[in-house]
């Protein structure tokens, strides 16, 4: 019988994998219908099958069975076993739940040259990413933004950009990860009417913008500060009105 220990070790030496994290309140989760999606597409490209949506939730509930309060649920995808040359697998789920982490305030930013390997995928391999989130903190800033090789803004260390252009909101169009939490925002701001791009974006492009925003899905407003020297000074009062359209995204129970 495969013990709690042994799916850990496996996660630990084979490091293969991927994975959706979301927040849990009394059994309902804004954009779970996304999570589902997410981990049921990330399946099919990394191990050649899907998932059941209703597997998904079953174990959900049943790790945030008699918790309390907000919760930090991290549903990992793996296989036992794993075998390189096989091209499919069976999936196998580890659901871990913790209480909510603290959110922190607004962020001073630094541009790194930097890509993920398949940026579409939520995937297990983050050495990368918390390298770059240490090497930005010993340079004197909060957090990491990466610039590809074309010199576009892609995304930040673990969260999706964008930018207030007048009333616009723009987001990056350089391959990034598709987050659960952008893909409500912009479907929240749009119903509000307001307008919201998708194109590209440079490091010189950041002087005309009023304001930055950090999103996902624990913390799907934080204020960008400064990117650079480039510092933004339209934020604040914008972020509430992002706030209130995404908490009328309505709850999905699991």
């Amino acid at each position: 019988m495969t013990t709690l220990l042994d799916d850990l070790r496996t996660l630990a030496m084979v490091n293969y994998g991927h994975f959706t994290s979301m927040r849990v309140d009394d059994g309902r989760v804004r954009g779970l219908g996304l999570h589902l999606e997410r981990l049921d597409r990330d399946a099919r490209e990394v191990f050649g099958r899907g998932l059941d949506a209703g597997l998904v939730c079953d174990r959900i509930r049943t790790a945030v069975d008699g918790q309390k309060g907000p919760l930090y649920a991290k549903v990992s995808v793996f296989v036992r076993d794993f075998d390189a040359g096989v091209a499919e697998h069976e999936p196998s789920l580890l659901v871990t739940v913790r209480p909510l982490p603290a959110r922190s305030g607004s962020l001073r930013v630094g541009t790194v040259a930097y890509e993920r390997d398949l940026p579409r995928v939520k995937h297990v391999g983050t050495f990368g990413l918390f390298h770059q989130f240490r090497l930005a903190k010993r340079r004197g800033y909060d957090d990491a933004l990466f610039v590809n090789r074309d010199g576009e803004i892609s995304e930040g260390s673990v969260w999706n950009v964008c930018f207030l252009d007048g009333e616009t909101v723009v987001w990056p169009s350089a391959p990034a990860l598709p987050g659960v939490a952008m893909h409500l925002l912009r479907d929240a701001l749009t119903a509000r009417g307001i307008p919201v791009e998708t194109r590209p974006v440079t490091p010189a492009d950041l002087p005309r913008f009023r304001a930055a925003f950090a999103s996902n899905a624990l913390a799907p407003v934080q204020v960008i500060e400064s990117v650079d020297d480039v510092r933004f000074d339209g934020g604040y009062a914008f972020a509430k009105l992002m706030v209130e359209a995404y908490e009328e995204v309505p709850w999905e129970a699991l």
